[in-house]
């Protein structure tokens, strides 16, 4: 009975072992390149990009749609993670005040709305909102929330598009420096959140403004990172046509 006993411990034993040995011998996954993960958060967002597309009105301005996209990839250019994804800028109307915000899916497509394109009168303010499109999409910010959101809501309070102040801050900075890398007067980005916070923040509270404070903070802090920029893009050329092909829509 008692050497029974001995056996079946020993038998179970070698079982822990066997098992232990396995586990441990299991190969480590190998980290996905940058390409290979933006592959992976283009298909999990593909559903939301659709009702995206199918819920908003985009504008006929294929020109300056052209120009927008061109200023994009001239970003991603100088920046491995994105250098190899084809970016994509659209316009949407924003008529409604949940409409009024830039909008952005891996892959990656920009939606940017009509009235900040009328609003703004430089050049680094428009590659500010792009950068900081390309750095939530870079750092994954709305494929994270993807992974924690099984039914995701695109507008309103509870937009999955709501990312914390947290992350927005650390994509504020990275998209700082996109922009420089590319040739833009990195001081674009505060003055996105200082002339148009009613894109980004509800200012009305204090809550919002102590969060309109913090970005305003991260921007200058990133700002004073990259300075003196030499030679910046001001307003090219491009940038001129572009407004005027606007004008010209109304």
């Amino acid at each position: 009975m008692y050497l029974n006993k001995r056996i079946t411990f020993f038998s179970l034993f070698l079982v822990t072992v066997v098992v232990l040995q396995a586990c441990s011998s299991l190969p480590t996954p190998t980290p996905l390149s940058p390409h290979e993960q933006q592959s992976v958060d283009t298909v999990k967002s593909k559903g939301l990009l659709n009702e995206f597309q199918n819920k908003v009105q985009f504008e006929k301005l294929p020109k300056v749609e052209k120009y927008l996209t061109a200023v994009a990839r001239q970003i991603t250019r100088e920046e491995d993670a994105l250098r190899s994804e084809k970016v994509t800028v659209r316009i949407h109307s924003d008529s409604k005040p949940e409409l009024k915000k830039s909008f952005s899916f891996p892959g990656v497509v920009i939606s940017i709305p009509k009235s900040f394109l009328f609003a703004i009168n430089f050049e680094n303010e428009l590659a500010a909102v792009i950068s900081l499109e390309l750095a939530q999409i870079e750092r994954r910010e709305l494929a994270k929330e993807l992974d924690k959101n099984e039914s995701p809501i695109l507008f309103g309070e509870l937009s999955i598009f709501h990312f914390s102040q947290k992350n927005r801050g650390e994509s504020i900075e990275l998209g700082t420096k996109l922009m420089y890398s590319a040739g833009y007067d990195p001081r674009g980005m505060a003055a996105l959140f200082q002339k148009f916070s009613n894109y980004y923040v509800d200012s009305s509270t204090t809550t919002g403004q102590k969060e309109l404070s913090h970005y305003i903070k991260q921007a200058q802090k990133a700002k004073n990172d990259f300075m003196p920029s030499l030679q910046p893009i001001v307003r090219s050329n491009e940038f001129l046509l572009m407004k005027k092909e606007l004008k010209d829509s109304l």
